[in-house]
């Protein structure tokens, strides 16, 4: 047999061990290939592609981060694989192979199963381009979507830099390799274990340093947060490194001194056999809950971002599409073009209202002035009966006073300074003053037109006050408006775009006309934010990915020690149904307590940015956990199948 018939053996008799990280090696070869596919493309490198160019420096990016990544994943798992194997090199050793020898074997496995990677990540890679690069053209919404090629850069950045990272990671662990003596090899997995061992100080040391490190999260807002962001963070990571090292030691010898817990059924080997796992992986399962709770934390810092901004936006432009022009103009476009270019790109006009206002500046007894829009009482109606509204009713002498919502909590709002002045109100345009025998009937906060034309505040009057005032008020300052509401504002682009086309005005000179438009505002937003959360998932279950196999991996490194375990405990009278729920319980310990705490830093972090935005985001955090929690147990219970299907076949025989 030769060298690489041995490694190619080797393999397939271990693939139950490499086969999480040769699927994690796939899915980051994948990913980066393409991203390279896209920031290599022609169309992107000649500009053809609006907004390809962000969106190449920020895959660029990414390509740094994937590759760093995988430098760090792969130098750990190699070190880990070649500890647990410890034994068989010792083996390998007394039967007469050299040190030369045995790091020419482990050469060939790593190159075998890096070469497997590379053509098999690419592949799929090569394949998904053509699925990558129709979303990212819906994204960024390109006329021409972006055509399908596979970029030969793409190809030789992709192969050459994984070769090169996955032989210098394998020639660097080969160092270890033939340093040990044979009796050391044979006997590493026979060194008995001590009972873990824990400090009263410490366990109260991370229980402080979690608590306070929670508590300056739940209240931290955004004046606070240059002083808190370094101890939330030293207090959570000390925490839970104590917590994994200390705590939970702690609390499996609180169980085991409760006689009524820890003798009933097999508790007692499942309470006994966690303080061991806990312990020797505490530094694994701590790596691990860091880098989920910052995993987690991002992707759902971006997708309540993407949700908010788009509840934001509704909540600030109420209507679809606003037009509004000087009274001295003619009517830019007809109502009955809107509704029939609407027909054509599947917009259905829903409601419609024609208004006027007048921009003024108000004020009461000895207050500041304040700058509002005045509509009369019935155009009020028409627009707020748009969105469902209650109608208003005055007496000539009324005014209601509608001020904008506040973007935030936090926002002063100017609603107060009118309580307790029921006198006469003066409205001034321009230089001109008048004071109205009218009062301010009630004050109330809502958004009556989009923020996009200039109507903040609304003072509401009754027709017979509104109707001189329009007719005197200079031209600039009285304007004419019509509002609309279509369906599938989201994506209504292609009549915005009709609608300018036929105003045809400069909106930055000509402040005659004035458009405001839902879908035209909050296409920029929404394709930043969709680009952060189609480029990032692929970051974040590539992250995700390495969480589960680095678990999965540290599993079956005690693998042979568990199946003497079990194997000793039948003999004793364990049976296969006792000894599946053992191992369910411990491969469920392992997998879900750093989900669990990443999960919980993940829920503090993102209150802390709840605070500092005034919009709580717990919901789509939880939303965001509660998808990392399914994909986990899915990973649980393809590892529990594997993991247990190797113990049965050492049980039972």
């Amino acid at each position: 047999m030769t060298f690489r018939q041995l490694a190619t053996s080797n393999i397939k008799g271990n693939w139950h061990r490499y086969s999480a990280y040769f699927l994690s090696s796939v899915f980051a070869v994948m990913v980066f290939f393409m991203y390279a596919a896209f920031i290599y493309h022609p169309d992107v490198m000649n500009g053809q592609v609006p907004g390809g160019h962000k969106v190449r420096e920020v895959m660029m990016l990414c390509e740094y981060l994937i590759i760093i990544f995988s430098f760090f994943f792969t130098l750990y798992s190699s070190s880990a694989f070649l500890k647990s194997r410890q034994q068989e090199f010792g083996l390998l050793t007394l039967f007469g192979m050299t040190k030369l020898q045995l790091r020419r074997l482990v050469f060939y496995e790593n190159m075998i199963i890096s070469i497997l990677a590379i053509v098999l990540g690419m592949g799929i890679g090569a394949f998904m381009t053509k699925l990558f690069l129709m979303a990212l053209s819906h994204i960024l919404a390109v006329d021409t979507p972006i055509t399908f090629y596979i970029v030969p850069k793409a190809i030789l950045l992709t192969s050459a830099g994984y070769m090169i990272l996955f032989t210098c990671i394998t020639l660097y662990s080969l160092r270890k390799v033939g340093r040990s003596q044979i009796v050391e090899l044979i006997r590493a997995h026979k060194e008995p274990k001590s009972p873990p061992k824990f400090s009263w100080v410490l366990v109260v040391l991370s229980v402080m340093s979690l608590a306070l490190g929670y508590s300056l999260a739940y209240v931290t807002t955004i004046q606070l947060f240059a002083l808190t962001a370094l101890p939330i963070l030293g207090f959570t990571v000390l925490g839970t490194y104590f917590f994994y090292t200390q705590f939970s030691v702690a609390i499996i010898r609180i169980l085991q001194r409760n006689k009524r817990v820890y003798y009933r059924r097999t508790n007692l080997l499942n309470i006994s056999q966690a303080a061991f796992k806990l312990k020797d992986n505490a530094r694994v399962l701590f790596n691990v809950s860091i880098l989920c709770a910052v995993v987690l934390t991002a992707t759902a810092s971006f997708y309540a971002f993407d949700q908010t901004m788009k509840r934001k936006q509704l909540n600030d432009m109420p209507q679809s599409y606003v037009i509004t022009w000087t009274k001295d103009r003619q009517k830019p476009i007809k109502p009955d073009m809107i509704k029939a270019w609407g027909d054509s790109t599947k917009n259905e006009i829903e409601q419609d209202a024609a208004f006027r206002y007048v921009e003024v500046y108000y004020m009461q007894a000895e207050l500041s002035e304040n700058y509002g829009a005045m509509v009369s009482v019935s155009d009020y109606n028409r627009i707020i009966a748009m969105e469902g509204g209650q109608p208003l009713s005055l007496m000539n002498d009324e005014m209601v006073l509608v001020l904008r919502e506040p973007l935030n909590v936090d926002e002063p709002s100017d609603s107060k300074l009118y309580l307790g002045y029921p006198g006469p109100v003066t409205i001034m345009i321009r230089d001109t003053s008048t004071k109205v025998s009218g009062h301010i009937r009630e004050k109330t906060t809502r958004n009556v037109i989009n923020s996009g034309i200039g109507v903040y505040n609304v003072l509401v009057v009754s027709d017979d006050l509104f109707a001189p005032f329009f007719d005197k008020a200079p031209a600039d300052r009285a304007r004419y408006g019509h509002a609309f509401n279509w369906s599938d504002w989201e994506y209504s682009l292609a009549l915005d775009k009709k609608i300018r086309e036929h105003v045809s005005f400069n909106e930055e000179e000509d402040d005659s006309i004035r458009i405001s438009s839902r879908v035209y505002d909050w296409s920029s937003t929404n394709q930043v934010s969709s680009l952060g959360m189609f480029i990032g998932l692929f970051i974040s279950l590539l992250f995700f990915i390495a969480s589960g196999s680095v678990i999965y991996f540290k599993l079956f490194t005690e693998l042979q020690d568990d199946q003497a375990y079990f194997k000793g405990l039948t003999r004793i009278g364990l049976s296969i149904v006792e000894i599946r729920r053992v191992v369910t319980f411990q491969v469920g310990l392992i997998f879900f307590a750093p989900c669990m705490v990443g999960s919980v830093h993940t829920l503090f972090a993102l209150k802390t940015l709840s605070n500092m935005v005034y919009s709580n985001m717990m919901g789509y955090a939880l939303t965001v956990v509660s998808m990392f929690v399914v994909m986990q147990a899915l990973f649980f219970f393809a590892a529990r199948k594997t993991y247990m299907k190797k113990i049965l076949e050492e049980v039972v025989v």
